[in-house]
């Protein structure tokens, strides 16, 4: 018995991994099915009656309430609805099916439109721009409902709904610039019998006059040729975020960007169409500018972040606003260093027509025009105070400009749009952060020169303060940017080389070489210099001359010569130093000349580098 289950089991996962996983969409299949094809996005434009008489004979379970054999050709996002009604709202109940979301990565069941999932799988490269995919959809009596792939026993999605939905209509959609082609109505796999396959009609929706407008407009129309050769265009743009990383020199600005034209082609007579003053287009299905940014870290188009429509007035008016997000490069190469954290750049954003075969002449629109469209934008505050200034380039001054520079002209036609950002860095928390060590860092090391000299205190002292700027070193090169030598680390390495010098001069002094220089009589000399000691501000020391016992050396002389006993000789020209009190250590002194003169320039060395870093 048991060996009769491990045969089984080894048979069935054999079928399920080679068998099942060779099944393939053929062409004959494809010529079994019927087509739809989503080009306009995420909408649900068609809807198809289901015939429940006619899918009777389809079912192959009994149990079934619907049953569904698709395939569908898309790069990602094939979207399914099922729903009691057509054109249902965002409030009816429906069963919507994403396949192939998030660029291609998982597929969800969903139980409104676009909102309340009730299932997910991750489902990497679940369908393909190059083949049909083929899927199936199973609602049953008791409430399961199955999304699977063909002749796989397991689905893909699975989920029980205690109420479950008669489904009587459904539609196909898309998402913004992805084509997606569906096969429906196709026979059940290993059907032969052609007939086997189900009947669902398109429902034919009741124009309205904006509807039969819109079909008159858009008849025969070309939605990637512009209306005229020349275009003017109005272009504005509004900044509503920004985040500079000055480690990779890259802009991130976040757009909101207002665009108007004139179509003479698409204006109309309010009064023969119910008095429609307005219309709103998808994209792709009229002409729009498309534009991107020539300094971009990448080539591609201004991607819109939301699904705008183009709004349109009677007169031929066109307005399209949207959001975007771009990355630009900015690169202050003007000198090798900076004041970061209290930094500035300057910043440039080109922004010119994507279609090199288009003539677009552009200006900036007025900011009451932008202000209905852009004011529902919100601006987002960061650490950055900005100065925006835009301009448009006309395509001369833009060929001239590059001829100049790199020395070939590249003939363009269309005008550009210029923005110039001056970027200033708000540093308070820096401030805080970064120069009050530094500041009570300096202070104690201009402090120590004026301490007890010759002891290891100091030694100790400067040692940990040699410590804590390394460590601090150590934690701010991953903050300052890479390309640039801001001049706060300048300030803390000479803080560090300041406090190294004190303390290679102090510990000097404190050795025995050290004492025996400067018992030589030159260093004694010049530390008795009267100037010397009056500028460094050292003890006086007064210097008496005895006169009385001049010639006395000789005259003793004579009289131990007589008396037989040699005596030294005493010298009678010797100048005696005498002070009140003070006794003269040249060691000492030296280093109290030293500690003035380091405290002197550094005090000024310091003054100046910080005044300059402001």
């Amino acid at each position: 018995m048991i060996r009769k289950i491990v045969i089984f089991v080894f048979y069935f996962w054999i079928n399920n991994n080679f068998v099942f996983a060779n099944y393939t969409f053929t062409y004959d299949m494809a010529l079994r099915c019927k087509e739809h094809i989503c080009k306009h996005g995420y909408v649900y434009e068609t809807y198809y009656r289901v015939d429940s008489s006619d899918r009777r004979h389809l079912k192959m379970e009994a149990e079934l309430l619907f049953e569904m054999h698709l395939a569908i050709l898309a790069g990602s996002n094939g979207h399914i609805l099922l729903s009691t009604v057509p054109q249902p709202s965002t409030n009816d109940p429906v069963y919507e099916i994403v396949i192939g979301g998030g660029s291609n990565r998982f597929t969800e069941l969903r139980r409104n439109l676009r909102r309340n999932a009730r299932a997910s799988s991750k489902t990497v490269g679940i369908l393909s721009a190059i083949e049909f995919r083929p899927f199936y959809i199973k609602v049953y009596k008791d409430g399961l409902i199955e999304f699977g792939k063909e002749n796989e026993v397991l689905p893909v999605l699975s989920y029980f709904d205690t109420n479950p939905l008669p489904v009587k209509y459904f539609s196909f959609a898309a998402w913004n610039g992805v084509e997606a082609k569906f096969l429906y109505d196709c026979p059940a796999p290993g059907s032969n019998d052609t007939t086997a396959t189900s009947n669902s009609e398109a429902v034919e929706r009741n124009e309205t006059s904006s509807d039969s407008l819109k079909t008159s407009l858009l008849m025969g129309r070309m939605p990637n040729i512009p209306p005229t050769q020349q275009m003017n265009v109005k272009l504005g743009i509004k900044v509503t975020s920004l985040f500079y990383n000055a480690l990779d020199a890259k802009l991130t600005t976040g757009l909101s960007v207002f665009m108007s034209w004139m179509d003479d082609s698409m204006a109309w007579n309010p009064s023969k169409f119910n008095g429609t003053t307005s219309l709103t287009f998808r994209q792709g299905q009229i002409w729009r500018p498309t534009f991107f940014v020539f300094n971009s870290d990448d080539l591609g188009m201004l991607d819109t972040s939301n699904p705008d429509h183009i709004w349109m007035v009677y007169s031929g008016e066109a307005v399209f606003h949207f959001q975007t997000t771009i990355n630009t490069w900015c690169v202050d190469y003007s000198t090798n260093l900076n004041r970061w954290p209290r930094d500035e750049y300057n910043c440039s954003i080109v922004i010119q027509p994507w279609d090199t075969y288009e003539q677009i002449f552009l200006s900036i629109p007025k900011l009451e025009e932008m202000e209905g469209f852009t004011d529902i934008d919100d601006v987002i505050q960061n650490e950055w105070e900005l100065d925006i200034q835009q301009y448009v380039l006309s395509a001369q001054a833009w060929n001239i400009g590059a001829t100049m520079e790199n020395g070939a002209n590249d003939s363009t036609t269309s005008d550009r749009l210029i923005i110039k950002m001056n970027l200033k860095r708000r540093a308070s928390s820096y401030n805080i952060v970064f120069y009050t060590p530094l500041l009570v860092l300096a202070t104690f090391v201009l402090m120590s020169f004026w301490s007890e000299r010759l002891k290891m205190d100091r030694v100790w002292f400067y040692a940990g303060t040699t410590i804590v700027i390394c460590m601090g070193l150590c934690y701010i090169d991953y903050l300052v940017p890479c390309h640039t030598i801001p001049t706060i680390l300048v300030l803390y390495t000479t803080v560090l080389v300041g406090a190294l010098i004190a303390t290679f001069l102090h510990v000097l002094l404190m050795t025995e070489m050290a004492d025996r220089i400067c018992k030589k009589p030159f260093i004694s000399t010049i530390l008795l210099q009267r100037w010397l000691r009056i500028l460094f501000c050292l003890p006086e020391i007064k210097l008496c001359r005895i006169y009385e016992t001049l010639g006395e050396s000789n005259l003793m002389s004579e009289e131990d010569c007589d008396s037989g006993v040699s005596l030294a000789p005493r010298l009678g020209n010797v100048e005696e130093m005498q002070s009140d009190n003070i006794e003269f250590n040249a060691r000492r002194e030296i280093a109290e000349v030293f500690d003035k003169t380091m405290f002197f320039v550094y005090s000024i060395t310091f003054s100046v580098m910080l005044i300059l870093h402001y």
